[in-house]
């Protein structure tokens, strides 16, 4: 079994689990991430069997390699559709993370579902008793022939359907994903949505802009017909309509592309936006810990076999090691998504550095081009700076 020691200058504590579940029904024409469209009983309970396995080995392998994991403040489950595994599988895991690492007593826990899967209260009611208290929903969008072109599943009701089961359920953290930019949509979409959602007892939003990866149904699409693809300034006009909507309806515009009502941000993706540790399990997984990022195999079948065979601390599922240059890098960049920015007193403590002297020349240079905001102690994106953030970020590269 091959194992990496890692040096003592890289060890740490971690408190946050990411599980990746690579089931779906169907592929949404816009996804890359890796899925099986299949709810094959058996590979469900191959999927399950491994995971178990795999945070077993986590618990038990932390120590040896320097990394103390704390009772976990957050466990996020994505994917794929975490909703389409059955209710035991999500109870025994939970459990066994209490056992295994204990809990802390305001953890978020999330689930990823889509509003197909929330039938009634009680499926709801089930996923809270378990310990879920935050439900991320993937709307997307409430125009029906939208969610047509997506190859999504449910309907403008179900979703409607969903949000208010889950809430008689109990959920009082509910988030929605919603896409803009997405092809044959128009202004009147976006404020159909806006309207759709104001009724919604919601406490997040996600809205991202739509990206086309390759080898999906989208890519097929806009090399058929590039016109049915809104421009960038339709999708930012749309973006900025959802903003300027939710700050009015009092969300708070936290990070690029989220919005949360007071104390409902995120805790699980900002561990992400502050280079946080995390660890993670399941196919396609990735970890970031002890200045190591590892990323387990992306098929179901043969991430199986490593985590009986090596291990989620060997040394064959890393794919990067972290330098300090690096990681004053990361710092800068995953800081400006947030909309709080990066603080220099901050960035001194956690690097022994003062970045307002390491990258003086890009907060200069992007200063002057309107793009960051910075006040000598804080560094922000401006607004033109958060539409054209790809550029800024090039900067820091």
């Amino acid at each position: 079994m091959s194992q990496l020691k890692i040096p003592n200058s890289l060890t740490g504590t971690v408190s946050s689990l990411y599980i990746h579940v690579p089931f779906c029904q169907s592929k949404c024409h816009y996804c890359d991430f890796y899925s099986i469209s299949t709810a094959d009983s058996r590979l469900l309970r191959l999927w399950h069997e491994r995971v178990q396995v795999e945070l077993q080995r986590l618990q038990r392998e932390a120590e040896s390699n320097g990394v103390t994991i704390l009772p976990l403040k957050t466990i996020y489950y994505g994917g794929g559709t975490p909703s389409l595994l059955p209710f035991e599988f999500l109870s025994e895991e939970l459990e066994l993370c209490r056992q295994l690492f204990g809990l802390a007593e305001d953890a978020e826990i999330t689930l990823e579902a889509n509003p197909e899967q929330i039938k009634s209260e009680k499926i709801a009611a089930d996923w809270l008793s378990i310990g879920f208290n935050r439900l991320s929903i993937g709307l997307q969008s409430a125009s029906d022939h939208l969610l047509r072109v997506m190859g999504r599943r449910h309907s403008r009701e179900d979703a409607f359907q969903a949000v208010t089961f889950a809430h008689q359920a109990g959920f009082r953290n509910i988030s929605l994903d919603l896409i803009s930019g997405l092809p044959d949509a128009h202004m009147s979409d976006i404020e159909d949505t806006l309207a759709f959602i104001a009724a919604l007892p919601l406490t997040h939003l996600s809205c991202y802009a739509l990206d086309v990866p390759s080898h999906t149904r989208f890519a097929e699409m806009l090399a058929a017909d590039s016109g049915r693809f809104p421009d960038d300034r339709l999708e930012r006009e749309m973006f900025h309509r959802i903003r300027e909507v939710l700050i009015d309806r009092g969300f708070k515009h936290y990070e690029i592309s989220n919005f949360a009502l007071e104390s409902f941000q995120s805790r699980h993706n900002t561990v992400y936006w502050r280079a946080e540790p995390y660890l993670a399990a399941g196919p396609a997984a990735s970890s970031y810990l002890a200045g190591i990022r590892r990323s387990n195999p992306d098929s179901l079948l043969e991430w199986s076999k490593t985590v009986l065979e090596q291990g989620p601390f060997s040394a064959e599922n890393i794919t990067e090691i972290i330098t300090e240059d690096e990681a004053r890098r990361e710092s800068i960049l995953l800081g400006l998504r947030l909309l709080s920015g990066v603080n220099a007193g901050d960035f001194q403590q956690r690097h022994a550095i003062d970045y307002r002297h390491l990258f003086a020349a890009q907060i200069e240079k992007l200063s002057q081009a309107g793009l960051l905001d910075f006040d000598g102690e804080t560094l922000r994106l401006t607004r033109e700076g958060e539409d054209f953030c790809n550029i800024v970020f090039r900067e820091f590269v």
